[in-house]
């Protein structure tokens, strides 16, 4: 099919990626509305204005970690008020994400840890969507495949290599974020009792399938040079420092921390 739904003026038209991404993003603000222990946390119009402030900053981080990323020695830094194009980096969505919520969330004085715990709970909803969007946009395409279940893209307003049989890498990645939404929400935020861990599952599980889902992609990028960096991409170091990151601050809360969510 198409990446283009359908032309609405000029350069903008509806594609079949931004179409998901609004789907997964209504569908994580219905259920997070309907959180009842995030209602004790948060009043619905601070809610709201968190998901605008969530969506402006993954836009904006996903973006300029994508420039950031990309071989081209000229940056184009227009890319990034070019909504309409496809063209994000998960990673630097959700670590802008992280640090826009952390502030927001002090400033209105809203338990930081608590809120970020049921975020994260629909957070791979989103991802998820995304990813299907990927698929339909032909970015983030996997390696040559030959093999019943790979893709071949004839369209040449896909990003993808046309004409190749290749890893649905996108339907892998959205396939493992649904799951762990699943795992999460039915699962593990039963067992958990002190605030900081759900989120930093979140953190550890979703950088983690970035790192091993870029083995199979075709459009990885590499910091320069033959040394022992150059051996996984830029976003697999990415990943690998908040997957890092994410364990050991669990392990600390885990020791350390000793209110519960009893005491919320």
């Amino acid at each position: 099919m198409s990446p283009i739904l359908f032309h609405v003026w000029g350069p903008l038209s509806i594609n079949a990626y931004g179409a998901m991404i609004a789907i997964g993003v209504s569908l994580a603000f219905i259920l997070a509305a309907r959180d009842s222990i995030l209602q004790k946390l948060i009043s619905q119009d601070r809610l709201i204005m968190s998901f605008h402030l969530m969506i402006l900053s993954g836009y904006f981080g996903g973006r300029i970690c994508c420039m950031l990323s990309n071989e081209k020695t000229n940056i184009d830094y227009s890319f990034l008020f070019k909504f309409w194009e496809p063209g994000l980096s998960i990673m630097g969505s959700i670590i802008g994400c992280s640090i826009t919520m952390i502030i927001y969330l002090y400033i209105i004085k809203i338990p930081i840890l608590p809120y970020m715990d049921r975020i994260a709970l629909y957070a791979p909803i989103v991802q998820a969507f995304g990813r299907i969007g990927c698929f339909f946009a032909g970015c983030c395409y996997g390696k040559s495949l030959t093999a019943w279940w790979s893709v071949i893209y004839k369209d040449p307003n896909h990003m993808a290599p046309l004409h190749q049989s290749l890893h649905p890498a996108q339907l892998y990645s959205s396939a493992i974020l649904f799951a762990l939404f699943f795992f999460m929400f039915f699962i593990t935020q039963h067992h958990i009792k002190k605030p900081g861990i759900l989120f930093c599952t979140y953190l550890f599980f979703a950088s983690l399938e970035r790192f091993l889902i870029d083995f199979i992609r075709w459009d990885r990028a590499f910091i320069g040079g033959s040394g022992f960096f150059s051996y996984l991409s830029i976003h697999q170091w990415i990943a690998l420092v908040v997957c890092f990151s994410a364990g050991i601050a669990a392990i600390c809360i885990d020791k350390w921390t000793k209110k519960s969510y009893g005491s919320i």
